[in-house]
């Protein structure tokens, strides 16, 4: 007698997709989604019923990793297309940069700008805005080394301001190195509502 994997209970069927869609680190977006990654993505080929089933589970349980720049953030949420952004929770991106903050301008990059502005009109459920350690050390760096609390204030209260404009996002998440080059920074994440998450430089490259 043959089987079809649809009489299973749609709880059995949404375990089964958890075990083999849902990964445990952010998924790169920029490359092969596949690649290196224990997702058996064929399975939203089996039918119309199993793509929705799955493709719900699959990007509103999954972290998506959209550090790259904003043509290519852009294109993938094209590609995903609008009911699969309204689903998901989760991205990583990287830090909003400032090109020109140490001559005092606070102006942000345009691509930083475009990328929050994809995940502003594309995930309209979206509960987790992460930034990555790399990109978090260059901007504490930065702000380090300018030395000026006043304009690291204002530059951190502007990101803020266009984090909070991703409605409706309940958590914003800054990774970090556990070395700190400036406990104010710091400080001042904290009192934006921001949760720090911090990893040795050693243990986060896998040393």
């Amino acid at each position: 007698m043959s089987f079809s994997f649809l009489c299973l209970p749609r709880e059995i069927r949404d375990q089964i997709y958890k075990l083999v869609l849902v990964h445990h680190s952010p998924l790169n977006t920029w490359l092969n989604p596949s690649r290196g990654l224990d997702l058996t993505l064929g399975l939203l080929r089996t039918n119309k019923i199993v793509l929705s089933e799955a493709s719900l589970l699959l990007y509103a349980q999954n972290r998506f990793d959209l550090a790259m720049p904003s043509d290519a953030v852009a294109s993938f949420f094209r590609q995903i297309g609008e009911n699969n952004g309204n689903s998901i929770r989760h991205i990583r991106i990287r830090f909003p940069e400032f090109p020109d903050i140490d001559h005092g301008d606070l102006t942000l990059d345009n691509e930083s700008v475009g990328v929050l502005n994809s995940i502003r009109s594309s995930c309209p459920n979206l509960s987790t805005l992460t930034t990555c350690r790399p990109s978090s050390e260059i901007i504490e760096f930065v702000l380090t080394m300018l030395g000026d609390p006043e304009v690291t204030t204002a530059a951190l209260k502007m990101v803020n301001k266009l984090f909070r404009a991703i409605s409706p996002v309940q958590e914003i998440i800054i990774e970090v190195y556990e070395d700190i080059p400036d406990n104010f920074i710091r400080m001042e994440m904290k009192s934006l509502g921001w949760k720090i998450v911090a990893k040795s430089k050693k243990r986060y490259r896998g040393l």
